[in-house]
């Protein structure tokens, strides 16, 4: 799939997405990207099942649009010069940002997370994992507290099965020539792949990211989550790169607060 210039935002009005729109509008001004913002108007299973109401969305739909318009404002204020979108729609949550995203097709996409506590917190994600599962776009996740983007320190979670690097690419457009530490991490167990790769693994990071300082750490371990929790638990990273099948790591290294973001990705058939 080939990405636009376009940083996709999810917006709810929540102190958490808030907080990620600030962010993402601070990711496309620096990138020279088009802010699109996107809210839905929510239905339920049940209002649609079992046809309880008749609920019209077309005024809160127009409620939200005059926030938006708002909020843009202020965003376009503070950042001369800078192209912004937005759009409301009305449906179920995750297929229609799901669709809406496919549509786009942005390089990058922007989350908020809300502190949760109990139960919640159990299934804490819900949103961010339905949709890394739906969408090729990467998935930036942002925890309802973070201000500012400092990306000083990354990590980056290598499973060794291959050597490519083209995937970074979105990394490498978040950065630009910032001076960051970039840490690939890999944990195995005399992984004959991972010896096999690792060379040419490194040198195409080095290559990608000339401006930015490298390091490859390879962590010998039979209990891959444990040891990789350790490692980051070390290192404390701005940001924690994964796969989108290593959410269990990710969701674990994420709810403990061992970084402050998030970046997960899909791999897609097409670059």
């Amino acid at each position: 799939m080939k990405h636009n210039k376009i940083v996709f935002a999810a917006h709810d009005f929540s102190p958490a997405s808030k907080n990620a729109l600030e962010l993402a509008a601070d990711l496309a001004f620096k990138t020279g990207s088009r802010l699109f913002i996107y809210h839905v108007v929510s239905t339920s299973v049940l209002t649609d099942s079992e046809n309880l109401y008749t609920y019209n969305p077309e005024l809160d739909i127009k409620k939200t649009s005059a926030l938006l318009r708002r909020g843009i404002s202020y965003l376009k204020k503070t950042r001369s010069g800078m192209q912004i979108a937005f759009e409301v729609d009305y449906g179920f949550l995750i297929p229609t940002i799901a669709e809406k995203v496919e549509a786009l097709s942005p390089w990058i996409s922007v989350l908020g997370v809300k502190k949760r506590t109990g139960l919640d917190k159990v299934i804490f994600g819900d949103v961010c994992t339905t949709l890394i599962g739906k969408i090729q776009s990467p998935l930036f996740v942002v925890p309802f507290n973070s201000k500012s983007l400092n990306l000083d320190h990354i990590a980056y979670a290598w499973d060794g099965k291959s050597a490519e690097v083209h995937q970074l690419s979105v990394l490498k457009e978040m950065l630009g020539s910032h001076n960051a530490t970039i840490t690939a991490l890999n944990v195995s167990h005399y992984d004959a792949a991972v010896e096999r790769n690792a060379g040419n693994f490194k040198h195409g990071l080095k290559k990608m990211f000339s401006s930015q300082s490298i390091d490859l750490k390879q962590i010998q371990g039979l209990d891959k989550e444990v040891e990789f929790e350790k490692a980051i638990k070390h290192l404390k990273p701005d940001i924690l790169v994964v796969y989108a099948h290593h959410y269990n790591v990710w969701q674990n290294l994420f709810h403990k607060r061992f970084s402050k973001y998030a970046l997960k990705f899909t791999f897609s058939n097409h670059t």
